[in-house]
C-alpha cells in the first residue's frame, strides 16, 4: 500500500467573510502529517476570527501586498516538500487531494486539477456561456483541464531548484481582477523541465457568487485579461487564444457565440491598449510616472 504523501495547503485571501469557511472545508481534508497555512492579504482584523488548530499557521501581511506576494510568502514559509495552493472559495474533494499525493508519489512537480462551477441554483445569464467560465476561473466543460491556480500543486523543492517564483507584477492586488501568475508560474516551470500532471478525472469545486454571474464583472475581468497579457508580454497570442476561448461553447447559437466573442474580446484588447500605453508612459517619464492610475 502506498504511503500517504503529507501535504501543506495554502489558502491566500483578501476576503475575511471567505476565510473562515475555507479553514474549517480545508482542515476536514487534512490527514494527520498535512498542514495548511493562510496567508492574509488585509489590513483587517481577521486573525481573532479564525480557530486555533495545531496544523495551522496564519500569517498576515502588513498590507495588501497582493496574490503573486502572498503565494511567494506560503511557499518561502512551507516546511514541507509539497505544497497545494487553493483559492478561498474553492471547494475541494477527497478525489482530488488523493489524487493529487499520487501525482506526487508518481514523480510530478506540478499538478492540477478539473474545477468545476456551482452557481448554488442560480440562473445563468446570456452573457455566460461555456466560452466565458475561464473568467470565472472555471474549465470548459467542453475542452481538457489545464494547471490553475484555484487548485495548484506544487513540489518546493523543485520551484527553489529552478529558481521560479510567482510575478509579483501579476495576479490580483486590492479590487484589481489581475490574474495570470498563477499559468506564468507553470509555463517558467515546465520550461525549466518541471514534470507536470493535469488530473483531468477528478475536479474541485468553485462556488460562484451572485455577483460574478453579472455582465459588469465579467466584462471588468475580460479587461483584466488584457492588462495581464501585456503584463507578461503575450498580448498578441493572449487576443487570439481569448477569442478561440470566448468562441468555443456548444451551448449557444452562432450569433450568441460571435456577439459575445466579440464583446469580451473588444474588452481584453482595450485593458491590452491600455496597459501597454501606461507601460509606455512610465518609460518616458520615468519614476514620476508610477503615480499614474491603475
Amino acid at each position: 500500500m502506498r504511503t500517504c504523501t503529507p501535504i501543506t495547503f495554502a489558502i491566500c485571501s483578501n476576503r475575511p467573510s471567505q476565510i473562515y469557511p475555507a479553514v474549517e472545508r480545508t482542515l476536514e481534508m487534512l490527514s494527520e502529517q498535512d498542514r495548511l497555512i493562510v496567508v492574509v492579504d488585509t489590513d483587517a482584523p481577521v486573525l481573532d476570527g479564525i480557530p486555533a488548530h495545531p496544523a495551522l499557521t496564519v500569517l498576515h501581511n502588513d498590507f495588501n501586498r497582493g496574490l503573486a506576494y502572498s503565494r511567494n510568502r506560503a511557499m518561502k514559509e512551507c516546511a514541507m516538500r509539497y505544497l497545494v495552493f487553493i483559492d478561498d472559495d474553492i471547494v475541494l474533494t477527497r478525489s482530488a487531494v488523493d489524487a493529487t499525493r499520487d501525482a506526487f508519489a508518481d514523480g510530478a512537480d506540478i499538478v492540477g486539477t478539473r474545477i468545476s462551477a456551482d452557481f448554488n441554483g442560480q440562473g445563468v445569464p446570456w452573457c455566460l456561456t461555456d466560452g466565458q467560465l475561464h473568467y470565472l476561473g472555471v474549465h470548459n466543460p467542453t475542452m481538457p483541464a489545464s494547471i490553475w491556480g484555484g487548485c495548484l500543486a506544487v513540489d518546493v523543492e523543485r520551484a527553489r531548484i529552478l529558481g521560479v517564483q510567482f510575478d509579483e507584477s501579476l495576479g490580483r492586488v486590492g479590487t484589481s481582477l489581475g490574474s495570470a501568475e498563477d499559468t506564468t508560474f507553470v509555463r517558467h516551470m515546465v520550461h525549466k523541465g518541471a514534470h507536470s500532471a493535469v488530473l483531468h478525472d477528478v475536479a474541485v469545486t468553485h462556488t460562484i457568487p451572485a455577483e460574478r454571474l453579472q455582465f459588469p464583472y465579467l466584462f471588468r475581468r475580460a479587461y483584466w485579461q488584457g492588462r495581464s497579457e501585456v503584463r507578461r508580454n503575450d498580448a498578441k497570442q493572449g487576443l487570439l487564444k481569448e477569442w478561440k476561448r470566448n468562441r468555443n461553447t456548444r451551448n449557444a447559437s452562432a450569433l450568441r457565440r460571435t456577439t459575445l466573442a466579440v464583446i469580451y474580446t473588444g474588452a481584453v484588447a482595450a485593458g491590452a491598449v491600455r496597459e501597454d500605453l501606461q507601460a509606455r508612459l512610465r518609460q518616458l517619464r520615468g519614476p514620476q510616472a508610477r503615480s499614474v492610475m491603475n
